[in-house]
């Protein structure tokens, strides 16, 4: 089967998404990645854009963000969102007169807004489906009404998005598409292993995205004041592409003395230090959120975080697997009381959202794989490969 999965460069979450459902697919399958605005001149703006006012001026993207969560989801195709993904229509079309996918799935909602507005127009045909990206229904996830399934992390997504005009039954919740390596078997003993770290020391991980975004050399010293009741801290901080962020952290490490801090740039091998950790301080964004969630690890939201990074906070912390911060001095209190008051991790390895399944769902999209069926109306359905249960449980949630 020929499927083409549309993103685009906002950060580099959609991009990750991308590339984990790409490598869910088999090898018999002709999978192919569009950037909608990579053809462009000025290709990456809007991600430089976003950075830009993620990192200086959070609560302004936070108000505008929440004042169009409010427009009248019936504008679905109105000057604003159009004005957004006009500029890649031309693209996407002569992508799909070259390839001629049997299905699209988008990572990116203005990518199935653009598709949907094809399919208005009578230019695309084709199955059409699209990813949810977080917990909450950012702006103008409404013009992607028109697509024939939308992935969803979770039901208790279904709710926000079925007021936005979705159907109940185009809802599919197969669990957030983080990378396969984060289901392969390792202990914690193994990772810490292969990262040289002690069994006995209590790991920290901070993961700030893959662009590096916030006060990452900031939080190691409210970290290092922590009361650690006599246990040995070990910290890791990665800093993504941020080379900035990279110098000033080793320069602060080296300046104070800081033992038990390992500073790192971009890595390839970000599950296995998840698997070493026992507490991760992130962004809040769904992809981080959820890969946390798959390695039964609790997690805090860093301050400044922006919209819907603080609405998955809120909602996980109603769950008692998270905590928000405030501020940055936040950490060493969060820190304290993990280490030695009523920690969030339960007894079980990992068992930390109750009777949310979340990793039983987001285990489904390491075996998700598109194949064309054709029936007597010549459909296409994407389904679930060696995965019977999906069947027998329509519902995709039992505890």
């Amino acid at each position: 089967m020929k499927v083409l999965i549309a993103t685009m460069t906002c950060g580099e979450g959609h991009n990750a998404i991308a590339r984990s459902i790409r490598d869910g697919f088999s090898a018999e399958d002709d999978v192919r990645i569009l950037d909608i605005y990579a053809h462009l001149q000025k290709r990456d703006w809007y991600g430089k854009a976003y950075l830009f006012l993620v990192k200086h001026f959070p609560k302004s993207y936070t108000y505008f963000w929440n004042r169009l969560r409010k427009k009248n989801p019936e504008r679905r195709y109105g000057r604003l969102v159009m004005g957004n993904t006009k500029n890649a229509i031309g693209e996407i079309e002569r992508v799909l007169a070259e390839f001629q996918p049997d299905a699209v799935i988008c990572t990116h909602n203005y990518a199935s807004n653009a598709f949907c507005w094809l399919k208005i127009h009578n230019r695309f045909q084709g199955k059409l489906y699209s990813v949810f990206f977080d917990y909450v229904a950012c702006p103008y996830w409404e013009g992607s009404v028109l697509c024939d399934g939308i992935f969803t992390p979770h039901e208790i997504t279904h709710t926000e998005l079925i007021s936005r005009g979705f159907r109940k039954e185009q809802l599919l919740p197969f669990g957030f598409p983080v990378n396969p390596k984060f289901y392969e078997p390792i202990s914690k003993r193994q990772a810490r292993e292969s990262l040289g770290i002690g069994e006995d020391e209590y790991v920290v991980l901070s993961v700030n995205g893959g662009f590096g975004v916030g006060k990452i050399a900031s939080l190691i010293p409210h970290l290092k004041k922590a009361k650690t009741g006599g246990k040995k801290l070990r910290v890791l901080v990665v800093c993504g592409r941020n080379k900035r962020a990279y110098r000033k952290a080793l320069k602060l490490v080296e300046k104070r003395g800081y033992e038990g801090v390992d500073v790192y740039g971009f890595v390839n091998n970000l599950p296995v230090m998840y698997s070493a950790a026992d507490f991760v301080f992130l962004r809040g964004g769904g992809g981080s959120v959820s890969e946390a969630l798959v390695k039964g690890v609790p997690f805090a939201v860093r301050e400044r975080a922006v919209s819907q990074e603080k609405e998955n906070g809120k909602l996980f912390a109603g769950y008692g697997v998270s905590y928000i911060m405030n501020r940055i001095s936040d950490a060493r209190t969060i820190l304290e009381k993990q280490m030695n008051d009523s920690p969030l991790q339960t007894e079980g390895g990992g068992v930390l959202y109750r009777d949310l399944s979340v990793v039983k769902a987001s285990q489904r999209w390491s075996l998700i794989s598109a194949h064309s069926t054709r029936s007597n109306n010549k459909s296409n359905n994407l389904r679930a490969r060696s995965f019977s249960c999906l069947e027998k449980d329509p519902a995709f949630f039992v505890a």
